[in-house]
């Protein structure tokens, strides 16, 4: 599975032309007006009146799509009547309705109990994974999120980090996140794409980029703070690392050279 874009200009994207890979986490990062979600609803065919290909090797009904504005696809008030409509209306073959709807809401760190809670009297970090759920009880192949980080605290972040990794590696699910966390993305990524006013500043490995710094400089792209961590550690104790994403594996290097 692939999805391509050749010479793709819309609004404020100009010639971007790239591919996501198969089986892949891909960040796609940028401020706030770079073009991120506009990407991600051309990429899920939400907008047909663009110029140039976007050519997927998977069909659309594959494909599912976390917007930014989810809560306006909403229907009903109660996750169980939402949760209903949405699996019914996709056709699946679901044996328990109930079973599949439980171990989704688990999957976000929400319990069964949510499952007769209102949608509209609920936090946004809560509304935020209720879609999420809903969205992977439906078992998509192609997992598309606008800012799913959003509106969450330090440990719901943790939580989805870790689902999205094993889904990619357990189920190879494909992944494409919207955000401007770069941390995250530091933690998460197999690849980025990295948009600056609608055009493309930079798409490959995570390594390539943030190893970069110069590039990433230049391109004003916030230095994660694992990076900085590892730099100062280089400046202050002269001790080079090297390219690491996972602070845990920072630490025991660090230990090893100290001890």
């Amino acid at each position: 599975m692939e999805i391509r874009l050749d010479n793709v200009n819309y609004f404020n994207l100009k010639n971007l032309s790239f591919t996501i890979r198969d089986s892949k986490i891909t960040f796609v990062l940028g401020e706030s007006g770079s073009g991120k979600s506009n990407l991600l609803s051309l990429i899920c065919d939400d907008i047909n009146d663009y110029e140039g290909n976007i050519v997927r090797d998977i069909s659309l009904n594959k494909i599912g799509f976390l917007r930014q504005n989810y809560i306006d696809y909403f229907v009903f008030n109660t996750v169980y009547e939402e949760f209903l409509y949405v699996l019914k209306k996709r056709k699946l073959k679901i044996v328990n309705y109930d079973k599949q709807m439980i171990q989704a809401l688990e999957m976000v760190g929400l319990n069964e109990s949510f499952l007769n809670r209102s949608l509209y009297e609920m936090s946004k970090g809560e509304q935020k994974r209720v879609a999420l759920a809903i969205l992977l009880a439906q078992k998509f192949k192609v997992f598309v999120l606008d800012d799913p980080f959003t509106n969450l605290d330090f440990e719901s972040k943790k939580r989805l980090i870790k689902l999205f990794k094993m889904m990619k590696i357990r189920y190879n699910k494909t992944i494409i996140i919207a955000s401007c966390d770069t941390d995250i993305a530091l933690d998460s990524a197999d690849e980025v794409i990295y948009l600056e006013k609608g055009k493309l500043i930079f798409k490959g490995d995570k390594f390539d980029l943030f190893t970069n710094k110069k590039l990433y400089e230049n391109a004003n792209i916030d230095e994660p703070k694992l990076i900085q961590f590892s730099n100062l550690v280089k400046k202050e104790k002269n001790i080079n690392i090297g390219f690491r994403d996972d602070i845990n594996d920072l630490i025991k290097d660090i230990y090893r050279f100290v001890k």
